[in-house]
């Protein structure tokens, strides 16, 4: 069985554990820092200075344009953002989909497995209004039936 650590019976370190820095060490750390920087290159002093020279928030910000530019172009040259091959495979993909007969496409998103119901296919009215019909074809004892079970609340208005 392990033994109850207690924090009492660790004695603490003497204070101070070190010895004090020397004096004004901490203030004149910045430029000692920067004095053993090495100086700038021959080849970055003459034509990449000015970039040196501009402010911090000003260099962010160029380079993030110039980042988001590549971007952008690498974007357009790939053809995603023209009208070329990859609006040709939409439609090709479309025409693809048109083929296939309505009443298979409603069978197969209405299938257990794919978690829809006829809610789910409603906004599909507006595109195509004759394919409401295919959903749900049902006969009016089982309307009556779903109206029936729909919970209905006696709120009296004044």
């Amino acid at each position: 069985m392990k033994t109850a650590f207690k924090l009492d019976a660790h004695p603490r370190r003497p204070q101070p554990p070190l010895s004090e820095p020397p004096a004004h060490y901490f203030d004149q750390l910045p430029t000692r820092v920067m004095d053993r920087r090495p100086a700038l290159p021959r080849a970055l002093a003459g034509g990449a200075a000015w970039w040196a020279l501009l402010p911090g928030a000003l260099r962010t910000g160029l380079a993030s344009v110039a980042v988001l530019g590549g971007f952008a172009g690498s974007f357009w040259l790939s053809g995603l953002g023209s009208a070329g091959a990859p609006a040709a495979s939409a439609r090709a993909a479309t025409a693809a989909l048109d083929a296939v007969p309505q009443t298979e496409l409603v069978a197969y998103l209405l299938r257990p497995g794919a978690n829809l119901d006829a809610t789910d296919l409603a906004p599909l009215v507006a595109a195509r209004p004759g394919l409401a019909e295919t959903f749900w074809q049902p006969s009016p004892a089982e309307l009556n039936e779903a109206l029936d079970a729909q919970a209905a609340e006696d709120v009296q208005y004044l």
